[in-house]
């Protein structure tokens, strides 16, 4: 079904040649003064039309928006029907997806407490290794000292007993002696250099290992702000969305109030000229009677027939036949305007 966002044509009875023809007819109508009894027939007539026609595009404008009220009502009722069924999915999916998430977390966080323990043990077994390699360095060094102490002592229990013939000989072994003492301890020294260079490489790569795992746990703690952020705008948007709809509603509400209060008072309106046309009509019809008696004076005013006269009396008849003529219309004019 195609879609159009353009209003349907409104047509009344009436066209706008029909109301510039009124207009340019009824526009002049004035009326000249309390005596001017034809002006107001004429204007009270015209006034009539433009009302019948003014009555008519009213009835014809409630009959168009009965319609139009009666279709917003039914579409309103459907979207509210449409998103009462809408309403259990949507909240069924999004427990679903609450659910999805925080599963996908706790595995996250599952993993990284795995991943945590496996350096944790990688670590002590490194450690657990360089102590028995220390251990077993420092057990042979010891060996290498208990024996070279031992080789020492035979010989200087060799050289006591030889002291005496072999002085010079002795003092060439205890020098021996010292260089293999200074040489050990050389020895040893390098070693524990050794191990700490090692003790060194091992605690930098934990502590490579560690930065990348705080890096990951601060990706995933940007990525829970980002989602955070996108739920609060979708939020955020249907406040404003709402907002407006209940704006939009409210207006609508106030401009069909309007409407209707313009309506009666239109009505109230029609009413009391009404009652004054037919009080007027009421009038008209209780004084023709007398209108017509009072006519009847005027004709037979208008009737009287003067006499001829003499050649002297001519101008006298005259000016009495136009008192007559003058007297009757004055006569009709008045009962005219009894009304």
């Amino acid at each position: 079904m195609t879609e159009t966002n353009e209003l349907p044509i409104v047509k009344f009875h009436v066209q706008d040649a029909a109301i510039a023809e009124m207009s340019a007819d009824y526009m002049p109508l004035t009326i000249n003064g309390l005596d001017d009894v034809d002006g107001f027939k004429a204007v009270h007539a015209a006034r009539m039309v433009v009302r019948t026609t003014r009555v008519d595009v009213e009835k014809k404008r409630k009959e168009l928006k009965a319609d139009a009220l009666k279709f917003g009502r039914t579409v309103d009722g459907e979207a509210k029907r449409i998103t009462a069924l809408l309403a259990p999915i949507e909240e069924h999916l999004q427990t679903e997806e609450d659910r999805f998430l925080k599963e996908k977390e706790r595995i996250k966080a599952e993993a990284a407490r795995i991943e945590q323990e496996r350096l944790d043990a990688i670590k002590a077994e490194e450690e657990a290794r360089l102590k028995a390699e220390r251990d077993a360095e420092a057990a042979r060094i010891k060996a290498e000292q208990d024996a070279e102490n031992e080789r020492l002592r035979i010989e200087r229990e060799k050289l006591e007993a030889e002291r005496l013939a072999m002085d010079a000989a002795r003092k060439e072994m205890a020098e021996k002696a010292r260089i293999a003492e200074e040489k050990l301890d050389a020895e040893r020294q390098a070693y524990e250099a050794e191990q700490k260079r090692l003790a060194d490489i091992e605690q930098q790569k934990l502590d490579t290992q560690r930065k990348a795992m705080e890096a990951e746990q601060e990706k995933i703690r940007a990525e829970k702000q980002r989602i955070a952020d996108i739920e609060a705008e979708r939020v955020r948007k249907e406040d404003m969305e709402k907002a407006k709809a209940e704006a939009a509603e409210e207006a609508k509400r106030e401009a069909e109030e309007r409407i209707a209060r313009e309506a009666e008072e239109a009505k109230a309106k029609a009413e009391a000229e009404r009652q004054l046309m037919e009080a007027a009509r009421l009038r008209e019809e209780a004084l023709r009677p007398d209108k017509e008696k009072l006519l009847a004076v005027a004709r037979a005013i208008a009737a009287i027939v003067v006499p001829d006269v003499s050649a002297d009396a001519v101008g006298t008849a005259s000016e009495i036949k136009h008192i007559i003529r003058s007297a009757a219309v004055r006569a009709e004019e008045l009962v005219s305007r009894l009304s």
